[in-house]
């Protein structure tokens, strides 16, 4: 289990969770770390664990990064994690963003939430969406889009 450095909760439950980074993942020969990825732009470093935890670490310069890929990696992370920013990174169903409405297809007015299907399994979300204006349900599906 996972606690956050800065509230102390349950990762699943801490609010300092944010989302993943779009960007490509490269894998790593390491004991510990499976994947890392990096957004110059930025400078985030997403760190995913052979535990299946996801991290990253904020304004990380690119030098840093060229050097992770190419030498043993759990020492020089953990130096790194106490260097900079880190927070959790949401992964499975959380990861999946669902926008808080959608626009009816047919007369284009604000559709609410009538059902919600989380499907653990598939990682995907369906949300059947209803149209007051109109009286119209249409599904819709979610999944994480990020490039792992």
């Amino acid at each position: 289990m996972v606690f956050c450095k800065e509230c102390y909760k349950k990762v699943e439950e801490c609010p300092h969770f944010v989302d993943p980074i779009q960007a490509p993942s490269i894998q790593v020969i390491d004991s510990k770390i499976e994947m890392l990825a990096y957004s110059a732009e930025n400078r985030i470093l997403e760190i995913t664990y052979k535990s299946g935890q996801v991290w990253q670490l904020f304004g990380v310069p690119p030098s840093i990064y060229g050097e992770l890929r190419d030498t043993t990696l759990d020492s020089f992370v953990k130096f790194m994690a106490q260097r900079y920013k880190a927070a959790p990174v949401k992964t499975g169903l959380k990861a999946i963003k669902v926008p808080d409405f959608e626009k009816c297809s047919k007369c284009e007015a604000k559709m609410n939430v009538r059902h919600r299907i989380d499907n653990q399994f598939d990682i995907m979300i369906r949300i059947l969406w209803e149209c007051s204006a109109c009286d119209r349900c249409e599904w819709k599906q979610y999944e994480n889009r990020s490039s792992r």
